[in-house]
């Protein structure tokens, strides 16, 4: 049999084997029109006559104890111009790794791709390939952990020579192998293949991502003091156990989602109502946010930049955006004189709305992370169209029933209006909101703090609710609240 493919699902394992000795580009895809099989039964590039590259991809799910072999010739001393990659691996991203024969210094090397960078993983014998012409076996393992073995043999050899050994397990999954060609305009028909076997296992990633909103940005601090850094904190809203591998943080820049960093390439997992924290030094943030939990915080080789007036912090997976938030330091409690070192955090995990967020309380150290947020505020169910809670707040930034929210439930959507708020001599001392068109269900927040930005004095407040709509009968609804000392 010329070829053969074999597929097995094995557990949480992709089995997978194929062989070729080239009487066909068969399965092959991409730039098949460049290359051809010659007489000898050999995959042949044959390219027009010029600099170019021609890559062409086959089907495999091959890594996990995974096994190369393949024989390869060039018809020329290999060159930065003109030399051969072998992709192992790769999946849609184009992450994976490759063996590149030539370069500079003529050796055979293992690399790695991840998220467009290419890292060097061996370094193999300088001037092995300088030659004339090149003919050799590329043999190439990996095991089950991630320990490479990369080895190789001219036809001058007795046997394999050993180029390279590393440990390297930031890929589990594959979908193609491929075979690339760099070349000039007089090295467009002297690569030579033949002899392929590629079999090895895939890792079959089963396990839950998350969806848009379930897993959300829950505190941020953008403006750290002297010594300190920056950190975002996400927590899992949804129901279920999530994994975050591959998921990126970013920012905005022109508009668009840029500057994406990865959270992490390993398979680490976040319960329902789980916690974690990013920053790029945690040693900084566990000295500055002494009782942060350890073992919840990521540290990233770097982050996107989070200005300290204004800025975005974005949760991407996949080029989805997971959830976003745009920050500016105007959403600080308003009687705070000092910002620096404060975090905002978000108060319901429930709503993502601008006036969902509010300022870590004085007593706790203005922030956070790793723990349950100081503002943090659980609805209730709305039991009337407009419902309070809780009845007596204390807007102190002490973290105790420092927000009122209210909850707006309507029968029927299309209502448009505002809500006011009232001291008992009638004077109007807050807009919540003003012309707002309401959805059946919306919640909005009161820090206690007045149009002026002052602090309301202690006592009693009307909050006013004005509903219109065009087919159903206007509302108008009022409840007392205490705001306290």
């Amino acid at each position: 049999m010329k070829k053969l493919l074999l597929l097995t699902l094995c557990s949480f394992y992709l089995l997978a084997q194929f062989t070729d000795d080239f009487q066909s580009l068969e399965n092959w895809i991409a730039d098949t029109a460049h290359f051809e099989i010659d007489s000898l039964n050999q995959l042949h590039l044959l390219a027009p006559a010029i600099s170019d590259k021609a890559t062409i991809w086959h089907t495999s799910s091959a890594l996990i104890n995974g096994y190369w072999q393949i024989d390869i010739a060039m018809d020329f001393n290999p060159s930065s111009s003109n030399y051969t990659q072998i992709h192992l691996s790769s999946d849609s991203l184009g992450n994976g790794y490759f063996v590149k024969l030539g370069g500079t210094t003529d050796e055979v090397s293992l690399f790695k791709t991840q998220n467009e960078t290419t890292t060097k993983l061996t370094d193999g014998a300088d001037d092995f390939l300088d030659l004339d012409s090149v003919a050799l076996r590329l043999l190439v393992k990996r095991d089950s952990i991630g320990n490479w073995q990369l080895s190789a043999q001219r036809v001058s050899d007795n046997s394999f020579i050993v180029q390279g050994q590393c440990f390297d397990d930031s890929h589990l999954t594959s979908q193609h192998f491929g075979i690339e060609c760099v070349y000039t305009q007089t090295r467009s028909e002297k690569f030579y293949f033949d002899n392929l076997w590629v079999e090895g296992f895939s890792f079959l990633d089963t396990f839950l991502r998350p969806q848009v909103l379930d897993i959300v940005i829950n505190e941020v601090l953008f403006n750290p003091i002297d010594g300190d850094n920056d950190f975002v904190e996400i927590i899992n809203r949804s129901q279920k156990d999530l994994c975050i591998k591959d998921l990126q943080i970013a920012n905005y820049y022109a508009l668009k989602p840029s500057n994406f960093k990865s959270i992490t390439d390993s398979y680490i997992f976040m319960k329902p109502q789980e916690i974690r924290v990013l920053c790029t030094s945690k040693e900084s943030l566990l000295h500055y946010h002494p009782f942060a939990l350890e073992h919840r915080i990521i540290e990233l080789e770097s982050m996107p930049s989070y200005n300290n007036d204004e800025g975005s912090v974005v949760l991407v997976l996949d080029s989805n955006i997971i959830d976003e938030f745009h920050y500016n330091e105007k959403m600080h409690f308003d009687l705070l004189q000092d910002v620096e070192g404060v975090s905002l955090e978000r108060i319901s995990t429930e709503i993502n709305a601008v006036n969902n967020w509010h300022s870590a309380d004085e007593q706790v150290g203005f922030s956070t992370p790793t723990l349950p947020n100081s503002q943090a505020h659980l609805l209730i169910e709305p039991l009337h169209t407009m419902t309070l809670s809780p009845e007596i707040i204390s807007p102190n930034n002490d973290g105790l029933d420092d927000v009122l929210s209210l909850q707006l439930c309507f029968s029927e959507s299309g209502y448009r209006g505002r809500i006011l708020i009232f001291n008992t001599q009638g004077f109007p001392i807050k807009t919540v909101v003003n012309n707002q068109l309401f959805g059946t269900k919306s919640t909005y927040f009161w820090d206690g703090t007045t149009d002026r930005a002052e602090r309301a004095r202690a006592g009693r407040y009307i909050i006013w609710l004005e509903a219109t709509h065009n087919t159903q009968t206007p509302i108008v609804e009022k409840q007392t609240i205490v705001v306290g000392r």
